[in-house]
């Protein structure tokens, strides 16, 4: 979405007032089961540390890939008309004294060439 929207080849914006925190999809399914084989038992939040934007997550997208982040369009979610909560911040830290994996947040997996490392 954020190469087609540098491009030009998208409609839509990424909202500077809606904020989640953004985890990668190799620690979540490593956390998931890694929990899965534990006896844990309970409610787990598995988030990365980073509390961003949908806009900033897009200018991390665009550093990381070399793309003129200056060019993707912004907006505000509460113009939008959409329904839910505008800052999603869960807070992992608890889940993450159980387990041996580290839920990375945006600025350090989008940080590396290879976002598996």
């Amino acid at each position: 979405m954020v190469h087609a929207l540098a491009a030009g080849r998208r409609d839509g914006a990424l909202f500077t007032d809606d904020v989640r925190c953004p985890v990668h999809v190799g620690d979540l399914a490593a956390a998931l089961w890694e929990l899965t084989l534990s006896d844990a038992a309970g409610v787990f939040h598995l988030v990365g540390q980073d509390a961003v934007t949908r806009h900033e997550l897009g200018i991390l997208i665009a550093q990381r890939d070399g793309l003129d982040a200056s060019l993707l369009p912004t907006g505000l979610r509460a113009d939008s008309g959409l329904p839910g909560g505008l800052r999603v911040h869960l807070d992992s830290r608890v889940t993450q004294t159980c387990l041996a994996t580290r839920l990375r947040g945006a600025r350090e997996f989008l940080r590396c060439q290879n976002p598996d490392r």
